[in-house]
């Protein structure tokens, strides 16, 4: 009956797993989801000439003034030591397999903690949930929110455990080299080293300020005009930011997230206190992830949100997913621990709603994932044929790469133009308020792709928003409603 038990919760939890991967080789194509994505087209073009302090230097250098993510750029320097062209698709898989990586610690968790093996289905539901991975589907995303993610966890893991323990404060020390939010993470271990009264405190404070030191040699920073803020103001704003970035990964509402991000936080509070109460190693290893994750989303507050307007909305960004998700299995995780609750949580109590969650998020991924494979396709058109992106700028520097550098190959996908003249007669297009600044949305009354002709040539691609039924596009796309005819492309 046990290896009945224990090979049904291995085939379910594959099938997860099995999922995940399935809809990464269904929806991705060889063409960058982002603008940032070229970072890495660029460094892997001049990785042959990289030698000592150069690859150095251009492996750890800023990127948007603050952000360095050296670990990511390593990753793809393996990549290139085993590979003559760049494929986007193909390396956001292999960086994928970190994911996978979670559920030895998860599983040691589990077997250490005597925890129903069954709590394991949910576990992996919950981190494979698909609609809860659109961030994994970029390649920035996965290489660094993904692999900063993967970072905090197995850290929190070797901490928690007093045998790992001296092990994971020491590489905690390398977390800025995933992401920057890793500079947060290590004065959450310096407050941990006070509450415990560790003799390490010392040395680890003097590490820490070399650590951060390093990571801020070389730091430019950009021109920018006060914000007319109080600081008062500033706080305020972002700790209204955090419970919304803890509670938006539920809902995208305002007020909703808000809702649910106060529960999130008084559960997390109650975590910290029942840690401080029994010193459960469990225990710690949530309320590391947890706060981290919280101190994530100050850092994105005052970094990307606007105190002055009081907008909130990057927070509900699909890069911001990973957080998100390993957010909720933490504290899923938590709740299992036998020293949170007083009585034990029963497994259809826990399972069913984690279970309901991992359905709903499948199926509000489908056209969500429909909807950004045609994005790609739309864009990857536009720059072949009219070397530029509707969404984000394209250099000279990137239709280089794409085009004569001999490192990359646009995939089969790229939408047909030639000889294409059956102009949509019908069309019925409003323009309506975006949520970003920098783009103008439509709502249209077809579905599918719109090749746009201007001055009776053909200009650019945009794909349609099945969801919205909307297009958009940067402002510093030249468009005309007036004078524009249309090609409607449909879903395939």
């Amino acid at each position: 009956m046990k290896n009945i038990k224990n090979l049904t919760i291995l085939l379910v939890c594959s099938c997860f797993i099995i999922n995940h991967f399935y809809n990464l080789s269904t929806y991705l194509i060889n063409f960058a989801s982002w603008g940032d994505d070229f970072l890495f087209l660029s460094y892997f073009s001049d990785l042959p000439s990289l030698h000592g302090i150069a690859f150095l230097k251009r492996t750890s250098e800023f990127h948007n003034y603050v952000h360095r993510f050296p670990f990511a750029r390593i990753v793809t320097a393996i990549y290139w030591f085993f590979n003559d062209q760049f494929n986007f698709k193909e390396l956001t898989i292999w960086a994928n397999l970190f994911w996978v990586t979670l559920l030895y610690p998860f599983y040691q968790l589990f077997k250490r903690y005597s925890i129903n093996n069954w709590h394991l289905i949910a576990m992996v539901g919950l981190l494979f949930a698909p609609n809860s991975n659109l961030d994994n589907f970029n390649l920035i995303g996965v290489l660094q929110h993904g692999t900063s993610v993967v970072f905090l966890v197995w850290c929190a893991y070797w901490i928690s455990n007093p045998k790992t323990q001296t092990w994971g404060i020491w590489v905690a020390l390398l977390y800025p080299m995933f992401s920057t939010e890793g500079l947060a993470f290590i004065p959450l271990i310096l407050a941990l080293l006070i509450y415990q009264r560790d003799k390490r405190l010392w040395l680890f404070a003097f590490l820490s300020a070399l650590v951060i030191f390093l990571y801020f040699l070389g730091y430019d920073r950009p021109d920018s005009e006060g914000s007319g803020t109080s600081l008062m103001n500033k706080l305020v704003f972002t700790i209204q930011g955090v419970i919304i970035f803890v509670g938006g990964f539920i809902k995208k509402n305002i007020l909703q997230s808000t809702f649910i991000g106060l529960i999130f936080m008084a559960n997390t509070a109650y975590i910290c206190w029942r840690y401080h109460q029994t010193k459960n190693p469990m225990l710690l290893f949530s309320v590391l992830i947890l706060l981290q994750i919280m101190l994530t989303g100050a850092m994105i507050t005052l970094g990307r949100g606007n105190a002055i307007s009081g907008d909130y909305m990057v927070l509900f960004s699909e890069r911001f997913y990973s957080y998100g998700t390993i957010f909720l299995v933490i504290t899923y995780v938590a709740a299992l621990s036998p020293e949170l609750y007083p009585a034990r949580i029963p497994l259809l109590v826990s399972l069913i709603p984690a279970m309901g969650w991992v359905v709903a998020s499948a199926c509000l991924a489908i056209p969500r994932l429909d909807n950004f494979s045609i994005r790609l396709k739309a864009e990857a058109s536009n720059a072949y044929y009219f070397d530029l992106n509707t969404q984000y700028p394209l250099y000279e520097r990137d239709v280089y790469l794409l085009k004569k550098s001999g490192k990359y190959t646009f995939p089969a996908s790229i939408l047909p133009i030639s000889g294409i003249r059956n102009f949509s007669k019908d069309i019925k297009i409003t323009q309506i308020p975006s949520y970003d600044k920098d783009l103008v949305e439509f709502t249209v009354n077809k579905e599918g792709v719109l090749l746009v002709y201007q001055a009776e040539k053909p200009s650019y691609f945009l794909p349609i928003n099945s969801l919205s039924h909307s297009f958009k596009f940067n402002k510093d796309v030249h468009y005309d409603q007036r004078t524009s005819q249309y090609v409607v492309y449909p879903n395939e």
